[in-house]
């Protein structure tokens, strides 16, 4: 016989709770009601029932139908029920398999395959979080538990916390070294020695998660290691907590190991604030610092599921916390959104529970959306391309979709309750704006970081290392095409010349000697190779040596200058001299990533305003460099000086781009105002684009660069 809500099961007998079902009394809720917990020894599952639940089952005797159970207990309990309400209950029952019903084995054939799955699909669901049991540590925590009683007494509790505010207020005048030190073990064995210390206390952690359950009467069945993302962490089966009927003794439970670490950490620290600097203040260290990080970071956040959690669900009184306020706040975010008028989750919420189920839920939510991109970011980096492209869709697929998805799948089973009223025309307004914006193509204004440069422009550097011999010019001067800015004098460079030219003359000696006698002219070839190769030689040097003579390549104004420069002073090679511009003729130079480049050409209107200032600039495009620009030769553009463009800055002190632009020059219509130097943004309208297309384009170039296709 099957539990079915299509047959009419008003004339059939209901079936019995199963034998084996075991059923403890639990913590009375906030308002004084009773609770029960089920046991189901096959699964090792508890489930919350309530007082009324409670009633039907007391009352629930063999052969009873539906009709004569409910009759029963409007006469003979405080209940009232409808016939409705009693069979959703046995249906809840049947779906839980808490049910005494008689099963054909092709039925659990059938549910077994329907619940298999395939390997792959398991590690896809299952690699964020794997449970590895290790060992069955009842017996032994039996047997040691009079042992570690002493170390929880009293007076140990009370000297605990004595030696952990005496560390804390010690620790408080050396906060600044306690932070230095971190820097030291940002190493390979810095890591090693953290992983050691954190497993050294997450085994006392979890040790102390048993030994209160133990102390408790609670049977421990198995401790192991979970993976979490593929790292491994310890836990302890503490399942049968849900057998206490006191609060308070589950709480005790659930903090028993950030209380562990929390002494800990107070321990290590009052070490570390006492000991010397070696070997034991850096263990105190270590230990100190890796546990107040593990247990403020991870362990006391209550949006994921450790100790902070069932700490939370305990001191609040809400079993199960996650998913009722998660029942909670869609069904209030429903009403809100979508005018929604259906009966809440739960009867009876008081408002101060209700709204901190709400802000439990927003908090969870927005927490769990930040972990999961930042692991699905993570998993990208560290491993291969090819697995990080996967594991990242993976994270995508699985966990940052399927809530979204969920919710749409519930509004269509919602759908005969929904109306058109105010809030879902206002929502339906919203969401629509907003579709149309991401995915309708729309123009756009494009906005990239400038500055004013002129339309000539010469940086004057030196290109040999040379002493000087004489300056004509100073700062402030008109300089015209091909004009004598400063003379140099390299002496080496004259010595090999002289050099040279005392071997050319010696070669022709030795040629004219060779001419004279019909044997010796047998070599005349090859000495007239050796001349070609000096006279050569001694070009390339001439060459060089006009070099030391530098001159202006265009018209301007020389509005940089080093004057600490004077005849008789050597200068080094590359050394920056002067600036030369036509600062009567300001032009623009933006610079465009690389992903916008693509729509810009050679005529588009722009506008130019400068930082600070509302007044703008009409101009136009006049060239774009074919090639992308590797360094940034205008320093307030860099974001080393506040500006918008990433750079790095080399051993040279050259600032390097982090990531690829293109120079685009840009000719204004007039700028009487404008100087040379100023930083602003020019404004380019682009084509009408889709920001969906726009982003499904960038997704694209990161797979395709990172995947190597």
């Amino acid at each position: 016989m099957t539990f079915s809500l299509n047959a009419p099961i008003q004339e059939k007998p209901l079936p019995l709770l199963r034998g084996d079902i075991k059923i403890y009394p639990g913590p009375a809720d906030p308002d004084g009601t009773p609770t029960y917990n089920c046991l189901d020894p096959i699964k090792g599952q508890y489930y919350k029932i309530s007082w009324h639940e409670l009633t039907i089952l007391q009352h629930l005797k063999p052969g009873m139908t539906l009709t004569q159970l409910t009759n029963e207990l409007n006469q003979k309990s405080t209940l009232k029920v409808t016939t409705e309400e009693v069979q959703s209950f046995f249906e809840d029952a049947a779906k839980n398999s808490l049910l005494a019903i008689p099963r054909a084995s092709e039925e659990f054939s059938k549910e077994a395959k329907q619940k298999k799955m395939h390997p792959v699909m398991w590690t896809l669901y299952h690699y964020l979080y794997i449970r590895v049991p290790i060992l069955n540590p009842d017996v032994f925590l039996s047997k040691t538990l009079q042992y570690v009683r002493p170390f929880v007494s009293s007076p140990a509790l009370l000297l605990y916390f004595i030696l952990t505010v005496i560390g804390l207020f010690r620790l408080i005048d050396r906060f600044s070294e306690f932070l230095t030190t971190f820097p030291y073990f940002f190493n390979f064995n810095g890591l090693i020695i953290y992983g050691l210390a954190i497993s050294c206390v997450k085994i006392i952690h979890e040790f102390s998660h048993a030994y209160v359950a133990k102390y408790y009467g609670l049977h421990i069945p198995t401790m192991g290691i979970a993976f979490i993302v593929l790292w491994p962490v310890l836990y302890t089966d503490v399942t049968d907590g849900w057998k206490l009927n006191k609060r308070s003794q589950r709480l005790a439970i659930s903090f028993a190991g950030v209380a562990a670490e929390v002494i800990l950490a107070g321990l290590a620290t009052l070490g570390w604030t006492l000991s010397s600097p070696g070997l034991l203040q850096s263990v105190f260290f270590v230990i100190a610092s890796a546990t107040w990080i593990s247990t403020l970071a991870v362990n006391l956040n209550p949006a994921m599921r450790f100790d902070g959690y069932y700490l939370m669900s305990d001191i609040s009184g809400i079993d199960n916390l996650q998913a009722r306020a998660f029942a909670y706040t869609r069904w209030q975010l429903r009403k809100w959104l979508l005018g929604l008028n259906i009966p809440p989750p739960e009867e009876g919420v008081s408002v101060h529970r209700r709204g901190f189920m709400l802000i439990y839920s927003i908090y969870t939510w927005i927490y769990r959306l930040i972990l999961y991109t930042v692991i699905a970011i993570f998993v990208y980096y560290e491993f291969t391309k090819a697995l990080g492209i996967l594991l990242f869709g993976v994270e995508i697929a699985f966990f940052l979709l399927p809530p979204f998805v969920s919710e749409a799948k519930q509004l269509i089973r919602l759908a005969p309750f929904l109306t058109w009223n105010k809030r879902s025309a206002i929502t339906t307004l919203i969401l629509s704006v907003i579709f149309f914006w991401f995915v309708i193509p729309l123009p756009h204004r494009e906005r990239f970081t400038a500055i004013t440069v002129a339309s000539e422009n010469q940086i004057v550097y030196v290109p040999l290392e040379g002493k000087i011999e004489s300056i004509h010019f100073k700062l402030g001067d008109k300089v015209q095409p091909d004009q004598v800015l400063l003379n140099l004098t390299s002496s080496p460079l004259q010595i090999e010349i002289n050099s040279i030219k005392a071997d050319i003359s010696i070669i022709k000696s030795q040629l004219h000697i060779l001419s004279i006698k019909e044997k010796d002219r047998a070599f005349l070839p090859e000495k007239n190779a050796e001349l070609a190769s000096a006279e050569s030689k001694l070009r390339a040097l001439i060459q060089k040596q006009k070099q030391l003579t530098l001159k202006s390549n265009a018209s301007g104004v020389v509005y940089e200058w080093d004057d600490t420069l004077r005849p008789g002073e050597y200068i080094s090679k590359n050394q920056v001299i002067a600036k030369i511009a036509a600062l009567q003729d300001i032009q623009v130079l933006c610079f465009v990533p690389e992903k916008h480049v693509h729509f810009i050409k050679e005529g588009y209107p722009v506008t130019f305003r400068l930082d600070g200032s509302l007044e703008c600039f009409k101009g136009k495009v006049i060239e774009l460099s074919p090639v992308r620009q590797n360094i940034l030769n205008y320093p307030p553009l860099a974001s080393t000086n506040k500006g918008e463009l990433p750079v790095n800055q080399d051993k040279e002190g050259k600032l390097l781009l982090v990531e690829s632009y293109f120079a685009v020059r840009i000719l204004l219509e007039d700028h009487p105002s404008l100087k040379l130097g100023q930083r602003g943004h020019v404004a380019i309208r682009g084509p009408w684009r889709s920001s969906f297309m726009e982003f499904m384009r960038y997704v694209q170039s990161i797979y395709l660069r990172e995947s190597g296709l």
